[in-house]
């Protein structure tokens, strides 16, 4: 089965609400894909924060029971075929940390004109909610691009 990882900091926010987008939306499509998700600073044991839950319930999505933020290891990078990372800084972060697999790595928003997607720690509702439709948009940008590399 083909590994994707989604990544962020703290593995709380962003990349659990992107790991379920990416699982849904590419099974949607027909990928037989097993998405995981993890930090480069994660707060490792940590539940998702429950504003990112909130808006993952808002969007009629749901997050795998027992989720827990886990670091970005060697083997988690090994084992995935495309790593998406938020930010700029995640990706130098995973590159400079595991050289072998910087061909893997790709911002979450790359085919949106390289944009990142902003973290919503410590912010609303709305803000989270904005950042839901924004990886939305950037699963979406992602899923013909799957179909040529996977």
């Amino acid at each position: 089965m083909t590994v994707l990882t989604v990544i962020c900091t703290a593995n709380i926010c962003r990349s659990p609400m992107g790991q379920v987008i990416l699982q849904h939306k590419a099974r949607q499509a027909g990928f037989d894909v097993e998405v995981r998700s993890a930090g480069v600073q994660a707060l490792v044991g940590r539940g998702p924060d429950k504003e990112a839950l909130g808006a993952l319930t808002r969007a009629g999505y749901e997050l795998p029971d027992g989720k827990r933020a886990e670091q970005l290891l060697v083997p988690n990078a090994s084992a995935s075929q495309l790593m998406l990372v938020m930010e700029n800084r995640h990706k130098q972060w995973v590159m400079q940390n595991f050289p072998a697999h910087s061909g893997k790595v790709w911002l979450m928003g790359h085919w949106l004109g390289q944009s990142e997607v902003e973290d919503p720690i410590g912010q609303g509702p709305a803000e989270f909610d904005s950042c839901l439709k924004t990886l939305e948009k950037a699963v979406e940008s992602w899923l013909p691009k799957l179909r040529v590399i996977l």
